[in-house]
């Protein structure tokens, strides 16, 4: 890892063709290795959110592709048309939050 106060990568951020990472640090720029995940293990719960994710992204833009739908849940959730995604998001995860609370735990 090394870190730069050079002018051409001052204000860097993000990452070159999957090789090489820049990170904002205060005043620093640090410049690392792209990181490889290719062994990460996610737990049960991890892969649940990432499923309900998943949904819930197809969920709203489902709703936001219909013009009716997309009216209808932004007169609902009283939210602006910028932020009526993330809205959408947020609603469909505290359904299935509600949802996981009523259903009976497996023994």
């Amino acid at each position: 890892m090394a870190i730069s106060k050079n002018l051409l990568v001052g204000k860097l951020s993000g990452h070159l063709a999957k090789q090489i990472v820049f990170k904002q640090y205060g005043d620093k720029t640090v410049v690392s290795s792209y990181p490889n995940m290719s062994r990460r293990k996610l737990s049960p719960k991890q892969l649940r959110v990432n499923t309900i994710m998943e949904e819930a992204n197809y969920e709203a833009k489902r709703i936001m592709a219909d013009e009716a739908l997309r009216h209808e849940a932004q007169v609902r959730l009283n939210v602006t048309s910028n932020k009526l995604y993330t809205s959408l998001i947020r609603e469909y995860f505290k359904t299935m939050q509600a949802n996981k609370e009523t259903t009976p735990k497996k023994k």
